[in-house]
């Protein structure tokens, strides 16, 4: 059942449920709610006196949650977006690699962990993760830069480097922007 309190610098809402437990619990879940448990013979009173006892620590973890909220990332495009951006900016710096002799490669995406794209240059297929909908498009365009140049350079050589500097002069800018977004 819902119920609220007058604590001393704030008014906040709990959720009370009674169980068989031994002490009063609280939890407080990432979207900031309050959940205290107790047992069905535990006076109002004492539920009360044991969540001001808690106060401070209560309006840290809320105050925390609600930064975290705050800061959570900011979708910059929807899938199907993305899926037809990044084929459009595939499509745009083919030329240059196709001069170099590269075939055009099959592009597929998919959720990954620890990187924002990849490339099989053996198999000729990029891969690019989906959660690159998280991040402005200039990042977006730096990852794809990155993933073809690999078709000439299949390591993060100087080489690598320097051809990746000839397509996208600004890389390193756009990947420290990118290293800011964390992956999901």
């Amino acid at each position: 059942m819902q119920k609220q309190i007058n604590l001393k610098t704030k008014t906040i809402k709990y959720d009370l449920e009674y169980k068989k437990v031994k002490n009063i619990n609280l939890r407080i879940k990432t979207d900031g709610s309050v959940h205290i448990s107790a047992n069905r013979f535990v006076s109002m009173k004492k539920i009360e006196e044991f969540i001001r006892s808690k106060e401070d620590f209560i309006l840290k973890a809320i105050d925390k949650f609600s930064l975290k909220r705050k800061e959570e990332k900011r979708r910059f495009f929807e899938d199907n977006e993305l899926i037809d951006i990044i084929l459009n900016l595939c499509k745009e710096i083919y030329p240059y690699f196709k001069n170099l002799g590269v075939k055009y490669p099959q592009i597929k995406f998919r959720s990954m962990v620890s990187q924002w794209g990849n490339c099989h240059f053996r198999k000729g297929i990029l891969t690019f993760n989906k959660y690159l909908a998280f991040a402005p498009l200039e990042c977006i365009e730096y990852v794809v830069a990155h993933e073809f140049t690999h078709f000439i350079h299949p390591n993060h050589s100087k080489d690598f480097y320097n051809e990746l500097s000839k397509v996208m002069p600004d890389w390193k800018e756009r990947r420290e922007k990118l290293k800011k977004i964390s992956i999901k």
